[in-house]
């Protein structure tokens, strides 16, 4: 299906792309998104092909964002074609392909506005408070729409190509990063690795029986939402969201927007946190400042508590950036093992409450 042929689903007499995004990553993901316009209406059109995206996944995703909008959380709608199809599909070479379209924001994105404008001189977003509280309000409407997990699933693989959820990945690969690159340490990358398996295994234990909710699952500044004030007004792209346990999500969200630019270096932004226990000691504080504002509309259960710590053990361990980071100091003697002790430290530690 070509542009034009796109263009036509849903404008009699063809309009004007104002816009045209290509975020395809590699062969097996096929996006493109173009912003449309014919002066009557503005659309999102979004041109897919890849292993999460379906004609269920699509209705899904509409779905919950009506959800999300009957939450008080602004979240554009989709739209039908002139057919009145929720989305369209066809077959090329063998591979399908959808379009569906949404309603153009009525806000801007975070980044469209960048971060002189919606952050404070510290790194704070001015939006996250807002956004933290609304997310409590998602988990405690316990949304049933979709049966499949977010991409912040653990202990199972979100797409149908991946092996292994996105934590064990990453464990996995910096202990093979070890073995190759700093054979040394392997034994004490071997170490931590049990931990991290030990940690799995007693969280899979109870994982199952937690509350869940499905979540839009991709907070970043391209799909936040913001008012006049820089205040969290909405989201937009669904294409990652699904079902989750509440704590997973909430407490993932949490810790990945502590927002404080002192924890990083400013040039390269590699944490500094790992090095600094006054730091580090910052970083949980900001943490439960997220985990307190999310409260305030989430009531965390009996089970949620019990599980915390164990959860919290498994899910700031090993990560992304741990791998990326001992790839960068790899010729660093001191803090290899200051990153090592961090490691362990997190996997080890029995301190944590939820308040």
């Amino acid at each position: 299906m070509n542009t034009e042929d796109i263009i036509a689903l849903y404008y009699e007499n063809g309009a004007e792309i104002l816009r045209e995004l290509d975020l395809c990553r590699g062969d097996s993901d096929f996006r493109k998104v173009y912003i449309v316009d014919d002066k009557t209406k503005k659309l999102v059109i979004k041109h897919t092909s890849n292993s999460f995206s379906n004609g269920d996944s699509i209705r899904g995703w509409a779905e919950l964002a009506d959800k999300y909008n009957s939450l008080g959380i602004y979240c554009p709608t989709t739209v039908r074609n002139r057919n009145g199809e929720l989305y369209s599909e066809y077959t090329d070479n063998g591979r399908k392909y959808y379009v569906y379209a949404e309603e153009f924001a009525k806000f801007p994105t975070a980044e469209s506005l960048g971060k002189e404008k919606t952050y404070d001189e510290n790194g704070r977003p001015y939006f996250l408070s807002n956004m933290m509280r609304h997310l409590g309000k998602v988990a405690s409407a316990h949304l049933d729409v979709m049966d499949h997990p977010s991409a912040y699933a653990l202990l199972v693989p979100f797409d149908i190509e991946d092996e292994t959820d996105e934590a064990t990945e990453c464990a996995e690969k910096f202990y093979r990063f070890v073995c190759k690159e700093l054979p040394e340490h392997q034994a004490e990358a071997k170490r931590l690795l049990d931990m991290f398996y030990s940690n799995k295994r007693e969280l899979e234990a109870v994982y199952k029986d937690l509350p869940t909710s499905c979540f839009q699952a991709d907070l970043n500044d391209t799909n936040i939402l913001v008012d006049e004030d820089m205040d969290f007004a909405g989201l937009i792209d669904f294409n990652i969201s699904g079902k989750e346990p509440c704590i997973n999500y909430l407490c993932r969200e949490a810790l990945w927007n502590v927002s404080d630019s002192r924890l990083y270096h400013k040039d390269d932004h590699h944490e500094l946190y790992f090095y600094d226990e006054a730091l580090d000691d910052h970083r949980l504080d900001l943490f439960f400042d997220n985990i307190g504002l999310i409260a305030e509309n989430y009531c965390f259960t009996e089970k949620e508590r019990e599980i915390f710590p164990v959860l919290f053990r498994y899910m700031n361990s090993f990560w992304w950036f741990h791998v990326s980071e001992i790839e960068r100091i790899k010729n660093d003697s001191e803090k290899i093992p200051q990153l090592f002790k961090w490691l362990e430290k997190q996997m080890t530690r029995n301190d944590l409450r939820l308040p």
